[in-house]
């Protein structure tokens, strides 16, 4: 979960999208067909979280889910001062279209 002023962006874990050959769509790559169902849940409950202001928001966390054991990991991620996205001095202030990125 990102929160402005107090998480970090996915680009602090992941500064360089990887190469388009090694990033398959999910139709490509296989995806068990419930996970984004499950993953959207997650994602709309955090969303809850911090717009009704109530429970404790993963901000700062990456979550892991092991579909085949139904375990989860939550990880500490911090922010990167140098992150081009949300560093001290961001480069990237525009949205990039990642379906034309990855598909050229």
């Amino acid at each position: 979960t990102r929160q402005e002023e107090r998480g970090p962006c996915y680009r602090c874990l992941f500064p360089q999208p990887p190469p388009p050959e090694l990033a398959p769509s999910c139709a490509e790559g296989g995806v068990l067909g419930v996970l984004p169902g499950i993953v959207g849940s997650l994602q709309a409950n955090e969303a809850l979280k911090l717009a009704l202001g109530i429970g404790q928001p993963l901000v700062g966390k990456l979550v892991l889910f092991d579909a085949l054991t139904v375990n989860f990991t939550e990880l500490e991620v911090r922010r990167d001062p140098t992150c081009p996205v949300c560093g001290d001095h961001p480069t990237i202030t525009e949205y990039i279209d990642y379906v034309e990125f990855c598909s050229a």
